[in-house]
C-alpha cells in the first residue's frame, strides 16, 4: 500500500512540474478588450493609439478616465487568440475595438532600417489580412501594482517588441516602433488596462 501511495505521489509530482510554454496564453475568456499603457512619469502613462494608418505613442495623466479615453481616442484593442502561419504556435491578433476591420501589424519602415507598428483596414472583422506580420506573441511579465503586464513580440520579426522608444529622426517623434531585444524581460512592459 505504501509503495502504491508513493508511486501516485511521484506521478503527481512529475505532472505538476510539466514544463510551461515560453508564450503562456492570456487569461480566459477570449477575446480581451485592452488599453496598453506604460509608465511615462510619476503622473503620466504612455499609451498606444491610432494615427491615420500608423500607430503612435501618446501621453495621458494617470488620473484620466480610461472609459473616457476610449471615447476620445482609438486606443482600445480587441486581442484574440490565433496561431502562427507555419508552425501553428499559439499567438494573438490585435485589432481596434471600435474599428474591427483595422488590424495591427509589424512592418519595416519606409527606409527599411526600423520596424514600425502600423494598421491595415480590411473588409473583415473576423479574419486578419493574413501572414505572421499581423500576429504577436504575448509574454506575461510580473504584475505592476496589481496590473497585468506583458511584452508584445512580433511573430514575423522574432526578437522585436512593441516599444515606447521613438523612431529615427526622419519620422514623426510619436511613431510607435518595435525594438530588438534578447528577451521579453528587457523589452517594454505594457500594462493591460480595461475601460470598464
Amino acid at each position: 500500500m505504501k509503495t502504491t501511495t508513493l508511486l501516485y505521489a511521484i506521478i503527481l509530482f512529475f505532472l505538476s512540474c510539466k514544463k510551461s510554454s515560453t508564450n503562456p496564453p492570456l487569461e480566459e475568456p477570449y477575446p480581451h478588450q485592452l488599453i496598453f499603457t506604460a509608465d511615462a512619469s510619476a503622473d503620466k502613462y504612455v499609451h498606444l493609439e491610432l494615427a491615420g494608418n500608423n500607430m503612435k505613442r501618446s501621453e495621458i495623466l494617470i488620473t484620466y478616465s480610461l472609459a473616457q479615453l476610449t471615447l476620445d481616442r482609438y486606443c482600445e484593442f480587441n486581442v484574440a487568440e490565433s496561431t502562427t502561419e507555419f508552425t501553428n504556435e499559439k499567438c494573438y491578433t490585435i485589432q481596434f475595438e471600435r474599428q474591427r476591420k483595422r488590424w495591427l501589424f509589424a512592418g519595416n519602415s519606409s527606409n527599411g532600417q526600423e520596424v514600425h507598428l502600423g494598421t491595415t483596414m480590411t473588409s473583415s472583422e473576423t479574419a486578419d489580412p493574413g501572414g505572421d506580420g499581423y500576429k504577436f506573441f504575448i509574454h506575461e511579465m510580473p504584475k505592476v501594482n496589481g496590473v497585468r503586464t506583458v511584452a508584445i513580440e512580433s511573430v514575423e520579426k522574432p526578437g522585436y517588441y512593441i516599444s515606447t522608444s521613438p523612431p529615427g529622426f526622419n519620422y514623426s517623434p510619436t511613431q510607435a516602433t518595435l525594438t530588438q531585444h534578447t528577451s521579453p524581460q528587457s523589452a517594454t512592459h505594457w500594462q493591460c488596462r480595461s475601460a470598464q
